[in-house]
């Protein structure tokens, strides 16, 4: 029996779901001729749980592969691989398909490869050309697979313009849902498509067509191409015609056989958005809702009391508090009225002048070419993989280009600016001496450590005790969680809005999303609600397998063991390094703030270097020439492996993502910030 026949009866006996006890089990086996690498995943959107499944499969020796999927409808399998090249394959299998799937792919030159190793992007996307494959189906689901494979070469090359006024727009993709219609009539002529796939054809094209228009006025024009609604403000999407929302009468926002159809989820996700935007488009700043950024959950508190803490909070602290509020200025004799002139000054302090900003970057430049620099009314800076910097004056606006390894420094400059910088201070008519000891005392107030909250809000007038009073000011004084501009009112909206399996399925993944991108207080707000209000037990299981995988990854657990390849192919085990305090930087290539901070790590290196630390650095890069590109321009120092496969058990979402490991590998920091050289250090030294 060959090694593949071997895989697929090992899978078939050992899977935790067998063909006896899960009539709804789906085949898919394969063979992959001239891959382009061993390593291949399969992703597809399951009816019942909230998000996406992955599968991960390596190659067998004969280059083969067997899948077993549980599905309680038809949908969609993508097989895909990253790396040098990229390709993207879907499948589509129904319950009881043995679907076999023959994928030839034209073979690489050396030629190729080398070139794609030396591209001067540093990671592959998306968007490159994959090469060319065949498919041969057979089995059982065979001829809809036959069917997908004429379709879907013609369907990626369909690219909506988002730079169409919205009537061109709206012509453009209403006719190419008629010729995708049209298509999957000549297919029923032409193959025996099963009604399953007929009807996850028509949901797919119908919310695809309706998910780009909703999608459409979310774009926006910045910086020479069309950015998603995620990247600029509400304020900025595109203005439409008083009846371009009309098509959303045609289209049910609530579809239960829908779900399961990866443009469903998109469509419900945007339409909820819309409105979201639409409540927040007047508002510059929204007030916060400490739950969603801190766990308060275990505090008791009632909803009213979350209420007035959030309205305290927000009126005294949120806000930027004045100066007189920030230091004493009682000891520089200053009158009331001068120093609610203070106040005011340094509320509208000037930013500073491109000129200034110049200066700082060390440009050269005469004393014109500066009052031209400052003629600018609108002019800012960005930083990205430039190694130089550049200055760009297109459509009026002033931008200076940086290197990202200035970001850091800029942050540093800015905030250690002394006040006397920010405003006139002799118009205070202040002595030197008065003026010199402001600027002290300013310094002094940056560098303090903020006051508790505490200090800053009255809670024993909410009725608190000492004891919870004091829980706030550990909670406060720690890191505050991550939380998506609007996922908070989309959770909201959607028990407004849906109803039955499409609210809870809906509410599921927004929890799911918090839960993938470290947005835990916000999870920890709604879970019990959930939980005792959802009527499908499935969803809960789901988060709930989720939030376990979380606590084993808190301080205090052990870290979970790898074991990877190291830039000389030799392997490297987290375990290995039992001993030694370990700090593990999940990074890539293409991360812009990874490269930030690599000035950061460069100080804490040096100052650890004595002692019993290591620096384990795990690349999410796809491109192992990119990956050992950067590691030698930016000369980054430590232990370097690579792999996405651990960032995934270790829930990294979003990198740069530090994980700080005792001599006993356990866990002591799940989310160690970079902006103190010293405390970081310091944290280190604690633990050795």
């Amino acid at each position: 029996m060959n090694l593949y026949l071997r895989i697929l009866v090992a899978l078939l006996s050992t899977a935790s779901i067998g063909l006896a006890q899960a009539p709804h089990a789906a085949i898919v086996t394969g063979e992959v001729h001239n891959p382009p690498s061993r390593d291949i995943a399969f992703h597809h959107e399951p009816l019942l749980a909230p998000g996406p499944s992955e599968h991960p499969i390596v190659l067998d020796e004969q280059n083969s592969f067997a899948l077993l999927l549980n599905v309680s409808k038809g949908t969609f399998v993508t097989g895909y691989y990253r790396g040098e090249r990229y390709f993207r394959i879907p499948f589509f299998v129904e319950p009881g398909d043995s679907l076999h799937a023959v994928v030839t792919f034209a073979e690489v030159t050396e030629a190729d490869s080398a070139a794609a190793v030396e591209s001067d992007s540093l990671d592959s996307t998306e968007d490159e050309a994959p090469p060319a494959y065949s498919l041969i189906f057979s089995g059982r689901g065979a001829d809809n697979n036959r069917f997908l494979a004429e379709f879907w070469p013609q369907h990626n090359a369909f690219d909506p313009d988002n730079g169409l006024e919205p009537e061109e727009f709206t012509r453009r993709i209403e006719q190419r849902r008629r010729d995708e219609f049209a298509l999957l009539a000549e297919g029923r002529e032409k193959h025996a498509l099963s009604a399953g796939f007929i009807d996850y054809m028509t949901a797919f094209f119908n919310y695809k067509w309706a998910d780009q228009m909703i999608s459409y006025p979310m774009f926006a024009f910045r910086d020479g191409h069309w950015m998603r609604r995620f990247n600029v403000k509400p304020s900025d999407r595109r203005a439409v015609p008083p009846d371009y929302y009309d098509f959303l009468q045609e289209i049910p926002l609530m579809d239960e056989k829908a779900i399961g159809v990866q443009e469903y989820r998109w469509f419900v996700v945007n339409a909820l958005d819309l409105e979201v935007d639409n409540a927040l488009a007047e508002e510059e700043r929204r007030p916060s809702r400490l739950a969603d950024r801190y766990k308060l959950s275990g505090l008791g508190l009632s909803p009213a009391v979350h209420a007035r803490l959030d309205s305290m909070y927000n009126a005294n602290i949120r806000l930027r508090p004045k100066l007189s509020e920030r230091i004493d200025l009682s000891g520089l004799g200053l009158a009331e009225s001068a120093q609610a002139r203070l106040d005011s000054m340094y509320e509208n302090r000037k930013k500073i002048s491109a000129s200034k900003k110049a200066a700082w970057l060390g440009l050269e430049l005469s004393p014109a070419a500066q009052a031209e620099l400052d003629s600018y009314e609108d002019h800012h800076m960005t930083f990205g993989m430039e190694d130089t910097t550049r200055i760009d004056t297109t459509d009026g606006k002033l931008t200076f280009h940086l290197p990202l390894a200035k970001n850091r420094e800029w942050y540093e400059y800015v905030n250690n600016r002394p006040l006397s910088a920010w405003i006139d201070l002799s118009s205070l008519e202040l002595s030197p001496a008065a003026q010199a000891e402001l600027d002290s005392m300013y310094s002094m107030y940056q560098d303090s450590p903020p006051p508790k909250l505490s200090e800053r809000i009255d809670l024993a007038a909410l009725g608190l005790s000492e004891e919870t009073q004091a829980q706030l000011d550990s909670i406060f004084a720690g890191p505050s969680f991550p939380i998506f501009r609007g996922i908070p009112e989309r959770y909201d909206l959607a028990q407004q809005k849906l109803q039955g399996r499409v609210l809870y399925w809906s509410l599921a993944r927004e929890l799911m999303l918090g839960i993938s991108f470290d947005c835990e207080a916000f999870v920890d707000a709604r879970w019990q609600s959930f939980a005792e209000s959802n009527p499908f037990p499935e969803y809960t299981e789901a988060i709930q397998a989720e939030l376990n995988k979380l606590l084993t990854l808190q301080p205090g657990q052990p870290a979970p063991d790898f074991t990877l390849n190291d830039l000389d192919g030799q392997p490297v085990s987290l375990s290995q390094f039992k001993g030694k305090v370990v700090l593990l930087d999940f990074w890539a290539s293409w991360c812009g703030p990874c490269i930030a901070d690599l000035g950061t790590l460069r100080k804490i290196k040096e100052q650890v270097a004595a002692q019993p630390v290591v620096f384990l650095n795990v690349s999410l890069d796809a491109n192992e020439g990119a990956w050992k590109q950067a590691i030698a321009k930016h000369e980054i120092k430590g232990v370097h492996v690579r792999s996405e496969q651990v960032a995934q058990a270790y829930n990294v979402s979003g990198i740069p993502r530090y994980y700080l490991v005792d001599p006993q590998g356990l866990i002591v920091e799940d989310r160690l910030r970079l902006f103190d050289v010293e405390e970081v250090v310091a944290k280190i030294k604690k633990h050795l």
